[in-house]
């Protein structure tokens, strides 16, 4: 079995064995189709990238796109307006409760209560979006990476805005995971995947945040295979 997350930046494929898998990600679909060999199932965020996937994925591929919202909503409307990566976070999630982080282009925390009800959650952007939005409105600072750095005043302005930046994720997401918790308990447990994840869990003053790579995978497998 072999499960799709089609991201705005990079496609993770993740090949399955009994209960463990193989994750790869691609910085193109058409390098990821040419990973597939056999039945995928194919969440996707970025229509664009996802046609890309489909035209050059092999026949043997089969590719089933999921849709729709699986799960019990604590409001209607997220059936129509939460991305399927979302959905596939929160899946990964149950029976509850607890709260999963998205670490990527965007940052997304989803959330389950105790009794499996999707709460929706909050969306960000992520750290390398944070200061391409900067460097759009303030053209005299340079365009930089958002890579994770050490939080700490700089002495130049590299340094000072790479420093700020990455403090003023790190310490948002620990108050939206505050909020998270106020709303489901303080001891739900957060489970943080993504391209930046494990630099977040490093950084974050906060406790009882699990990496898991597989996160949304897990949840996509579920979904494929039981549509809850």
């Amino acid at each position: 079995m072999q499960t799709v997350d089609v991201g705005n930046s990079s496609v993770g494929v993740a090949s399955w064995r009994g209960e463990s898998a193989t994750l790869r990600r691609f910085s193109s679909p058409e390098q990821a189709a040419a990973s597939l060999t056999g039945p995928a199932w194919v969440i996707s965020v970025q229509a664009e990238r996802l046609a890309c996937l489909a035209a050059a994925a092999p026949p043997e591929a089969q590719l089933t796109l999921l849709e729709g919202a699986p799960l019990p909503l604590a409001d209607p409307r997220l059936e129509h307006s939460a991305g399927a990566d979302r959905v596939a976070a929160a899946l990964a999630l149950l029976p509850g409760p607890g709260i999963a982080l998205d670490a990527g282009t965007a940052v997304t925390l989803d959330l389950i209560s105790a009794d499996g009800v999707y709460q929706g959650g909050f969306i960000a952007p992520g750290p390398a979006a944070a200061l391409a939005g900067l460097a759009s409105k303030a053209p005299a600072l340079p365009l930089l990476p958002g890579d994770p750095c050490a939080i700490a005043p700089g002495g130049e302005t590299v340094a000072a805005l790479s420093a700020g930046a990455w403090g003023l994720v790190v310490g948002g997401l620990d108050r939206l995971v505050l909020a998270a918790r106020e709303h489901l308990g303080h001891d739900a447990p957060v489970r943080a995947t993504g391209g930046w994840a494990e630099a977040w869990v490093s950084a974050s003053a906060l406790d009882g945040l699990l990496l898991d790579p597989l996160l949304v995978h897990r949840g996509i497998r579920r979904w494929a295979e039981h549509g809850c």
